[in-house]
């Protein structure tokens, strides 16, 4: 065999090298994003696991606690449809459901910004977090909690004035 013969032989066995090793790492490739978004959904599914158990235990703790009694009274008042219902609460009454607020509020704030950075899915976002805002938002301002992530309460006012809007007709 010459020089050149060999020199050929051996740039085919490069050629071939080079396509095994692209088929290689193709392979690689995609068993690594599969394996990514068996990741993602896993820490999604956790992610919702989390905030079930935080909002389970919220209510636990409330309907064990005084806050229980106190939206028990509340409620019975007409809230949250009719937000005057929160004149029929003592001022010790209002301090403690204003400080149960807080933790609601928080707890959607944390859930607008888990929508944003794309961990909460638009049909829960739609389905829960924009109807259960809209119920609380008026609470909030006459609690006076309307202060925070900026985001948040733009958002917050976006999803108020939606409410406002009159249906449509069909």
């Amino acid at each position: 065999m010459t020089i050149m013969e060999l020199g050929a032989l051996g740039e085919l066995l490069g050629a071939v090298g080079v396509i095994a090793t692209l088929a290689y790492l193709s392979i690689q490739i995609r068993q690594n994003t599969r394996s990514l978004d068996a990741a993602q959904r896993l820490a999604l599914a956790q992610t919702y696991q989390m905030r079930s158990d935080a909002l389970q235990n919220m209510l636990v703790q409330a309907a064990s606690s005084t806050i229980g009694g106190i939206i028990y009274k509340v409620t019975q008042a007409g809230y949250p449809e009719d937000i005057g219902a929160l004149d029929s609460l003592t001022p010790e009454e209002r301090s403690r459901f204003r400080q149960w607020h807080i933790a609601q509020q928080a707890h959607w704030d944390n859930m607008h910004f888990q929508y944003q950075q794309g961990f909460l899915d638009a049909e829960y976002y739609r389905d829960e977090f924009v109807k259960r805002v809209q119920r609380l938002w008026p609470a909030w301002q006459a609690l006076r909690l309307t202060g925070g992530r900026q985001s948040f309460f733009d958002e917050l006012r976006r999803i108020d004035a939606l409410r406002r809007q009159p249906d449509e007709p069909a």
